[in-house]
């Protein structure tokens, strides 16, 4: 089925609708339980639980189809002509374990993965997804969530295979998995930190890595100053990590990427310039770092 523009805009005012007429069956049934204490009959409190609960239903189902609808259109409109190829699932992300097996960050008890794009552009692989990743601590009758990460993760995938992990990050990146503990981490897999020739770079990055010798040939100057020059455009915390064949861009923006506008009217150029704006970001790292030069080639 070939979704269109103007199928969006009609579901989203079915969602607009259903959030209305939800809003304000919330609000009767506020007073309706307010009176129900005040006169200790509860009839017409029970009479209207019915409804709310199926209208809410409703707007949870309208607008899932809503999104679905919506990424369908504006994500694949975006990518148009900007990689060599490419498949976007909207209900795919990276599983849990790939992102632990690469070391790289700590895992809480929550995780979501989603609106999974992935392709080759220049000829390097890549796949790049939403995640959240975050501990929810349970404390007798109160609890509290720690958020380790909400922005996307990406992953390029090159022929050279690097020996030992290297892992870069912005010094205000948090929750990162430095693998440093002797308690927790063999000795071949233990990373420690280091520093570059470049003061600069050292004042607004972290390097942790298990061979120093592969680290700088990893890190060249040029290389360092493309970081920084990311670090710039970004403007919020980042981690960056060559493991085995992968290297791997965590980008801690706070967001989820490719959601759309629930209440207002979408515009349709608008809302395609914003997700291209996300997806070039896979385009400039893979310019900007040179990841098809031969550095990454056997």
């Amino acid at each position: 089925m070939i979704v269109t523009w103007e199928d969006v805009l009609r579901q989203q005012k079915t969602v607009r609708n259903c959030a209305l007429v939800a809003g304000v069956l919330a609000f009767i049934g506020l007073v309706a339980g307010f009176a129900t204490i005040t006169t200790r009959s509860g009839w017409f409190f029970l009479l209207l639980l019915v409804p709310s609960g199926l209208m809410f239903l409703m707007f949870y189902f309208a607008r899932k189809t809503y999104r679905e609808m919506y990424k369908s259109v504006v994500v694949n409109k975006a990518a148009e002509g900007m990689f060599d190829s490419y498949s976007y699932k909207y209900d795919s992300g990276f599983e849990s374990n790939e992102i632990r097996d690469a070391g790289l960050m700590t895992m809480g008890n929550r995780y979501n993965s989603e609106d999974m794009v992935e392709g080759f552009y220049k000829g390097v692989s890549f796949r790049r997804a939403d995640l959240y990743i975050a501990q929810h601590v349970q404390t007798g009758k109160s609890s509290y969530t720690i958020v380790y990460l909400r922005g996307e993760w990406l992953m390029f995938t090159y022929n050279k295979n690097f020996v030992s992990d290297v892992q870069v990050t912005t010094r205000n990146f948090n929750y990162a998995n430095k693998k440093k503990s002797r308690l927790f981490n063999r000795a071949d897999e233990r990373r420690h930190t280091f520093e570059t020739e470049s003061k600069e770079f050292n004042r607004e990055f972290t390097c942790t890595c298990q061979e120093e010798s592969e680290a700088f040939y990893l890190l060249t100057p040029r290389v360092m100053q493309m970081l920084l020059l990311l670090k710039s455009e970004f403007d919020c915390p980042f981690m960056v990590g060559f493991v085995k064949n992968r290297l791997h861009f965590a980008i801690n923006s706070g967001k989820n990427t490719m959601e759309p506008p629930v209440l207002s009217e979408p515009n349709l150029t608008a809302e395609v310039e914003k997700a291209r704006r996300e997806l070039k970001i896979i385009c400039n790292i893979v310019d900007t770092l040179d990841l098809d030069r031969r550095l990454f080639v056997q």
